[in-house]
């Protein structure tokens, strides 16, 4: 499989030769044939997703109950698909419910981790019984104001992974982590 990858250090393209005798469901995380076009733009960086993994970004500006009413009337179409195969839709319309009653001010919705990843983590347990891993995702990212200083951006957004599609995905970026996952060793 001819993988890439791209981050803040530069673009990495590689071949994953595979043994299907010895891992008969591996799937490249990477491979370009199998990128599903979803994307998640940042001020530097544009992380893309493969087929099986399905993204719900949590935009942070605007009024909050803009923001909500938006998160709980926007499906993105990957993640809806999905949740109607897998019938998960109820589960989904609990998790994002359970989000929107998170830390919020009247201007804007705060999406703090520490206050995101226990209602994840509630929620894992009814995804995977019906074979969807449940990831919250995180990147920040300064940008610089020249000599004036600068500033933090945080973005963050929930993968929906079906494991029969994508059975050893990791997300790139981990809300546990600040810095990247899945980086490449070539040997």
């Amino acid at each position: 499989a001819l993988c890439k990858r791209k981050s803040g250090s530069g673009t990495y393209r590689w071949i994953e030769f595979i043994d299907t005798e010895e891992v008969d469901n591996y799937v490249p995380q990477f491979d370009v044939s199998n990128m599903s076009g979803q994307v998640i733009k940042t001020c530097y960086t544009k992380i893309e997703f493969p087929n099986g993994v399905a993204v719900e970004k949590l935009k942070r500006w605007g009024k909050a109950s803009k923001v909500r009413d938006r998160l709980k009337n926007e499906c993105p179409i990957y993640v809806e698909k999905m949740m109607q195969e897998k019938d998960l839709v109820d589960e989904y319309n609990e998790l994002i419910d359970a989000l929107c009653n998170t830390d919020k001010t009247f201007w804007k919705m705060n999406w703090k981790v520490e206050e995101l990843q226990p209602v994840v983590n509630e929620h894992k347990d009814k995804f995977e019984k019906k074979g969807v891993a449940l990831f919250l995702c995180h990147k920040q990212e300064y940008i610089s104001h020249g000599q004036h200083g600068g500033h933090w951006e945080y973005f963050r957004w929930i993968e929906f992974v079906d494991r029969e599609k994508q059975p050893n995905y990791h997300p790139q970026r981990d809300a546990a982590s600040k810095g990247e996952k899945g980086g490449c060793v070539v040997m």
